[in-house]
């Protein structure tokens, strides 16, 4: 491939990455004399519909939109067989290759990048695209240590008629979300879950959960809580230990609302990292001045040379003249004087400078000292009363955001930072995300569409599939929708739930149950199979009355009306019960029924295996009877006609 030209524009340089499904080359776009990345689809799924069109989806996803966190895509192309895409070409390493070079990363770097991340993911949900595969693998650190955020290959459009639903799990195993793990509905909270997986590798080298394979660690993202990042990470601050938990809660109602609140709570903490460096590095500088003000032994070389410095004198003339100290012998006791003249100076001086110090600090305490505040804890508040809450404690209120929410009704607050309960200085602004109510969206009109069908556009508009009931139908083609509620343009709220009715299509033909009893089971299979019954269960006993093979018992029992396709259960004989291990014969009872009224016929048999009745029938007069007896060991066989006995034999 290297030398390679595609649509006579991209000259493929080197490979420089590989993935699953995809190859990544440096290029030469001609044209514009630029580098580029160019991602090929692999040959192996040129053919692959499904693999073709999620490869395709990437470049739909992010080519709406700019962002500087995030790789750049220019175009989309096909040469022959080649599905290839041009990127933004990123000089630099991924940050897996980062945190393996360099194991955790010092604070301020992880919360940095955590940032960049952020605000790719601002942009990305903003224009409805959910990247469903954070990790460290895709994003790359620029040069100048720039994150930016690439390959959104499985990305998922919440809102773009276009998305695909796909009911495999997709994303890597140590950094997707429980929902992604279950299969469960996507949403921006799954990249935020995402997020603060990378951000607990960042700051400890280790990911939370580990297994065996991708399994073990989709169920540990599911059942299984983490590690403190402070158990493996000491030096980590509280503040960013709550941000990467509450990042990573398994409930998605429990994490950030939004990537613009992490990104908030983010932005604080590297504010406190940048104040303790500031913090330190001017107690580095106080050591220093100390330093500066030691005394020092000067040599006699020195003070000789301070001696003979030059003085230079100029006359009211003009000219100079050059003298030595040694030229000026002053006078002793003048030169004392002068001594302690500058040492009163100094002394005055001193005194003058601790009394300013001290005034300052005195003022700065009586009137501008900033008192300790509770920060109170404003969630679901009204915007207007939590300011008048705020004023009162010498606290103001910005409004940083505005999202929409169904559980939080409008202008009332979702989440604030700092958090409730922590302690800052009078005149600090808090910052909210407030509520702009529910989103409404017009019901879709799903009737005549597929399952399916309805579950992408359902998920397109953020809406729910909710109860599902099943009806036959004559005119609906079956797996289609035969209604909706809420119905077709009717205003709900996001996250309502649709329940739908779908066909099953034409209702069934009535069958009448067939005896099967006493039948073998290859024809008492087929004698179901001719009414188009399914066999269902078929259980094996020992048998008084039928030998091995045949069908003792069924259920349903002959003469039930069942739909075709349902089943029927067959219990068949593993042989003739006989625990004494007697004689096991086989005797033919043959009768004829006399002119007259209706009888009712009994066949009974006493043997080894006690007493049971073989045969119960009523019949008509001229009615002829055989019927096959099997008896154990010695036995009597009696026939019955209205319960008086006409016929009996000794076995």
């Amino acid at each position: 491939m290297i030398g390679k030209v595609l649509n006579n524009r991209y000259e493929l340089l080197e490979k420089i990455g590989t993935g699953g499904m995809a190859v990544v080359y440096l290029a030469q776009d001609k044209l514009l004399s630029r580098e580029v990345a160019v991602k090929i689809l692999q040959p192996q799924f040129a053919d692959d519909v499904a693999a073709v069109e999620r490869f395709r989806h990437e470049a739909q996803a992010v080519a709406s939109f700019s962002h500087q966190n995030i790789v750049n895509i220019y175009d989309i192309a096909k040469d022959g067989d080649f599905q290839y895409i041009i990127m933004e070409h990123v000089e630099g390493q991924n940050l897996k290759e980062k945190v393996k070079q360099s194991g955790k990363l010092p604070l301020e770097e992880a919360v940095k990048i955590a940032q960049e991340v952020c605000q790719a993911l601002i942009t990305a949900h903003r224009n409805n695209i959910v990247h469903c595969d954070i990790k460290p693998h895709n994003i790359l650190l620029t040069s100048e240590g720039k994150a930016k955020v690439t390959d959104f290959g499985i990305a998922q459009a919440i809102t773009s008629a276009t998305v695909v639903q796909t009911e495999s799990i997709v994303g890597s195993a140590h950094y997707l979300s429980p929902e992604q793990a279950k299969g469960s509905k996507v949403t921006m909270r799954s990249d935020i879950y995402s997020l603060g997986i990378v951000l607990y590798e960042l700051v400890t080298a280790e990911v939370p959960f580990k297994g065996e394979n991708s399994v073990s660690v989709a169920l540990k993202h599911i059942e299984q809580e983490p590690t403190f990042p402070q158990e493996i990470n000491p030096a980590l601050p509280q503040q960013l230990a709550d941000i990467i938990l509450k990042a990573i809660a398994k409930d998605p109602a429990e994490r950030y609302n939004s990537a613009v609140e992490m990104l908030k709570d983010l932005r604080e903490v590297s504010y406190q990292l940048d104040l303790q460096q500031e913090t330190a590095n001017q107690k580095t500088m106080v050591i220093s001045k100390q330093e500066e003000q030691e005394t020092k032994v000067i040599s006699k070389a020195d003070r000789r040379g301070v001696n003979k410095q030059e003085v230079i004198k100029i006359d009211s003339g003009g000219s100079k003249e050059m003298s030595t100290e040694k030229d000026k012998e002053p006078n002793k006791n003048s030169k004392r004087s002068s001594k302690k003249k500058v040492i009163a100076g100094l002394g005055i001086i001193l005194v003058l400078f601790l009394a300013v110090v001290g005034l300052g600090y005195y003022l700065l305490d009586r009137y501008m000292a900033v008192d300790d505040v509770e920060v109170p804890n404003l969630r679901g508040e009204h915007v207007d009363l939590a300011r008048e809450q705020l004023e009162e404690l010498g606290l103001n209120l910005e409004v940083y955001y505005e999202s929409y929410s169904n559980e939080i009704a409008e202008d009332h607050i979702i989440s604030q930072s700092p958090e409730p309960n922590r302690m800052v200085k009078e005149n600090r602004v808090i910052s909210v995300v407030t509520s702009k109510g529910a989103q409404m969206v017009e019901a879709p009109d799903l009737v005549g569409s597929t399952l399916r069908e309805a579950r992408v556009e359902l998920n397109r508009l953020n809406l729910e599939v909710g109860e599902l009931d099943y009806e036959y139908s004559d005119q609906i083609p079956e797996d289609e929708i035969i209604s909706q509620d809420p119905e077709a343009e009717e205003e709900v709220k996001m996250d309502t739930e649709v329940d739908l009715v779908i066909s099953q299509g034409k209702e069934p033909e009535q069958v009448i149950v067939p005896e099967v009893v006493g039948l073998r089971q290859e024809e008492a299979e087929q004698k179901l199979q001719d009414q188009n019954l399914i066999i269902g269960r078929v259980i094996e006993r020992e048998s008084l009355n039928y030998r091995q093979g045949r069908v003792i018992a069924q259920d349903p029992e002959i003469g039930e009306e069942l739909t075709e396709g349902a089943t029927v259960d067959l219990i068949v004989s593993s042989g003739i019960r006989n625990v004494e291990g007697a004689e096991v014969k086989t005797s033919e009872v043959r009768t004829t029924i006399q002119p007259g009224p209706d009888r009712e016929v009994r066949i009974v048999v006493e043997d080894n295996n006690g007493r049971r009745v073989v045969y119960e029938e009523d019949h008509q007069a001229g009615d002829v009877i055989s019927e096959e007896v099997i008896t154990v060991g010695s036995a009597r066989i009696r026939v019955y006609f209205d319960g008086n006995v006409v016929y009996e034999r000794t076995v």
